[in-house]
């Protein structure tokens, strides 16, 4: 007995890094509950098979058509998350844009208006698009209704076919609830009293339509002071009454969709809550991440009980646009850190010589450019964080700062295919099929729309320590 026990602690040792870390855990079982098939491969845990970045077809949302209806300078970051994670729960998202108030489209100014765009620059047909989640994880976009230069010939939304919608906020609600067509859209779906969320800002169009009148609700300081007087106001995340779900602000989209899960399913539990209590995640950021790869995860971490701190690293350039000798951080799309629409009380921000190994249990590196920048500057971060027994993690691009630092000889991965030639020639197994794996203490993930299983490899990743 005593001969094995010494066995264990070497291999512990020379694999893990003297980390306690268990070869499964629990959280696998509810992962699976999707749909998804997660393998064990050589002591490799993968998520792969043909529903991997796709709409699960298991969950309370399962044959759901959920229209997510957006004007001008609608939320990033709720359009991130809904769009990545409806469909984890088998609902089939779709935006539903509004193109008739196209007065309010600043981000980019155009002469002629074509669509509606986010409030950091999201649209939602080419930057969906080049996104992979049209087409995967989102039905195409369809319009409030046809009209010669109100938007490109995209096809009309019908409001008898959706079994749900959410109202994604920020000044998107201010553009629908001045709009007769949005107006008229929204009204012809809650005439059929199926279930209709909105958060934030996005309550203002229930507002003009009466329906918040006497009912338990929610919001934030766009509309709370209108709720107090027509509705019985909670200053709580969410709120449900009959059908109408209200969700107060950007950092409590998990929960409407989970009050959106229960609305289809009375017996819905969810267990994901807080099942991340007591970890710790340091989202690695220098400049030109993937939003969606920071944003969506950041949001279900804190939903799922992590403290979050974001680490802010030096890039080798800034870039859209060049704030140099800025604290201030941009995505390829344009959301920021510190985040515009998560209040600071959510997360810290350190920066990186301020940052302490003791302070995080996971390091969390976003894709897109972000880490071409830690592969140039900072490596060797990297290197001490695996040695002093921290997870890695790391999606799209991301696992090119790993191979970067030898973290990957001798282990498989996934990733976006630019990784191929950094993960092969430093002794990895590039595995192109797979949306997420955990090789040892080296957690990766494919592209945008396999942030879902990414996560849940995060999560489990996390639980085995």
């Amino acid at each position: 007995m005593k001969k094995v026990a010494i066995i264990v602690f070497v291999i512990n040792l020379v694999i893990f890094g003297g980390a306690t870390f268990t070869m499964a855990g629990p959280y696998i079982s509810v992962a699976e509950k999707t749909g998804i098939s997660i393998i064990q491969e050589e002591g490799v845990t993968a998520w792969t098979g043909p529903y991997g970045g796709k709409i699960k077809p298991n969950g309370p949302l399962a044959g759901k058509k959920i229209g997510l209806i957006v004007g001008c300078e609608f939320s990033d970051w709720q359009a991130y998350y809904l769009a990545s994670f409806i469909g984890e729960f088998g609902g089939t998202p779709q935006f539903v844009m509004n193109n008739n108030h196209l007065w309010k489209e600043t981000r980019p100014m155009r002469g002629t208006p074509t669509e509606p765009h986010g409030m950091w620059g999201l649209s939602l047909t080419g930057g969906m698009d080049g996104l992979g989640l049209n087409g995967n994880r989102l039905e195409y976009p369809v319009v409030t209704q046809k009209g010669k230069g109100l938007a490109a010939e995209y096809s009309v939304a019908d409001p008898q076919k959706y079994d749900a919608i959410v109202i994604l906020g920020d000044h998107s609600g201010d553009i629908l609830c001045a709009d007769d067509v949005a107006l008229g859209f929204i009204k012809a779906v809650a005439d059929r009293e199926v279930p209709i969320a909105a958060i934030g800002g996005g309550i203002l169009p229930l507002i003009s339509l009466g329906l918040m009148d006497g009912k338990k609700c929610t919001g934030n300081r766009a509309v709370d002071y209108m709720l107090k007087e027509i509705g019985d106001y909670r200053s709580e995340p969410v709120v449900t009454d009959g059908n109408i779900i209200t969700g107060r602000d950007t950092v409590d989209a998990p929960a409407v969709l989970r009050a959106l899960c229960k609305a289809f399913d009375p017996n819905f539990v969810d267990e994901h809550k807080d099942v991340l209590k007591g970890k710790r995640i340091m989202a690695m950021v220098c400049e030109d991440w993937e939003d969606i790869e920071l944003c969506a995860p950041i949001l279900e971490f804190m939903y799922r009980g992590a403290d979050v701190i974001v680490g802010l690293f030096e890039p080798q350039t800034k870039s859209r646009p060049a704030l140099l000798g800025s604290d201030v951080r941009h995505g390829s799309f344009g959301t920021t850190v510190p985040f515009q629409e998560i209040p600071d009380s959510y997360y810290k921000v350190v920066k990186e010589k301020d940052l302490r190994m003791d302070d995080f249990d996971l390091v969390f590196i976003p894709g897109a450019f972000n880490p071409w920048h830690i592969t140039v500057l900072h490596r060797d971060f990297l290197k001490d964080a695996y040695a002093k027994g921290k997870i890695i993690a790391a999606i799209c691009h991301g696992p090119i700062p790993l191979a970067a630092a030898d973290l990957l000889k001798g282990r498989k991965c996934a990733g976006w295919l630019a990784c191929k030639d950094a993960v092969n020639i430093m002794g990895g197994t590039f595995m192109k099929d797979w949306a997420a794996a955990i090789d040892g203490r080296i957690v990766t993930g494919r592209t945008p729309p396999e942030v879902p299983e990414f996560v849940d490899a995060i999560t489990e990743a996390l639980l085995r320590l």
